[in-house]
């Protein structure tokens, strides 16, 4: 048996995972997942979120988890905290896994991975909302994250999303994903909105290690779970 720890994307919570959770359950695994601060039911105020938060919010709940050893996902944003997170828990993190994630080096924040023609757009949004955070309509969302699920599931799955904070897409990495001591893996999404393939490819030769892919858009743990689950166990 594997234990993985899931950590979600922006704007998602721990309930994204809950298809992939009963995939990898069927394998014989066990997979945990929290919400990070602002998201999901957690009730910090968002527009006290910070990367740090993100953080030290990921590292209690690692401890908080009577496991040895475990493989790390994190999808999409979430890969810009991996490399701290799996540097404070490196004795018991076997793999960290970036599905379809931001991989940064030192020096460079996930702003800058944002194209620039739409750069300036996510300061005017954050700007113009009450708690510097970032929204999308279902149309944009739907694009982005459910562009192969079904209309009524992806309405479902938009009421759950949050306003995501701004504050952790601006604070520069101070450990680079490719320095992560456990074994790396990357998992592009061959049919990615938000990452299309070619930034996908730009991202995992900048992980180094191993590539996957799996023919899916962003949010595979809700349109393909199984595919998902089966790929992951193999990796261990």
């Amino acid at each position: 048996m594997t234990n993985f720890v899931l950590i979600h994307g922006g704007s998602h919570g721990s309930w994204c995972w809950n298809p992939l959770i009963s995939e990898f359950k069927l394998l014989g695994h066990q997979a945990f997942a929290f919400d990070l601060p602002g998201h999901g039911n957690d009730q910090t105020p968002r527009s006290a979120v910070t990367f740090e938060s993100y953080v030290e919010a990921a590292n209690d709940f690692l401890r908080s988890l009577d496991i040895d050893v475990t493989v790390l996902v994190g999808h999409s944003l979430a890969g810009i905290i991996l490399p701290m997170v799996a540097e404070a828990n490196a004795l018991r993190i076997s793999r960290v896994v970036f599905l379809a994630g931001l991989v940064l080096d030192v020096g460079e924040a996930a702003i800058d991975l944002i194209p620039e023609s739409r750069r300036s757009r996510y300061f005017e949004i954050a700007a113009e909302s009450s708690d510097n955070t970032l929204s999308l309509d279902f149309e944009s969302a739907r694009t982005s994250f459910f562009s192969d699920i079904s209309e009524g599931e992806a309405r479902l799955y938009y009421d759950h999303l949050t306003p995501q904070p701004f504050a952790p897409y601006l604070e520069p990495a101070r450990i680079a994903a490719r320095s992560i001591g456990a074994d790396r893996r990357y998992v592009a999404c061959t049919k990615d909105n938000a990452f299309p393939y070619d930034l996908s490819m730009s991202l995992a030769s900048k992980l180094g290690g191993n590539l996957e892919k799996i023919e899916a858009g962003h949010d595979v743990m809700l349109s393909r779970p199984r595919e998902l689950a089966q790929l992951l166990a193999k990796m261990v």
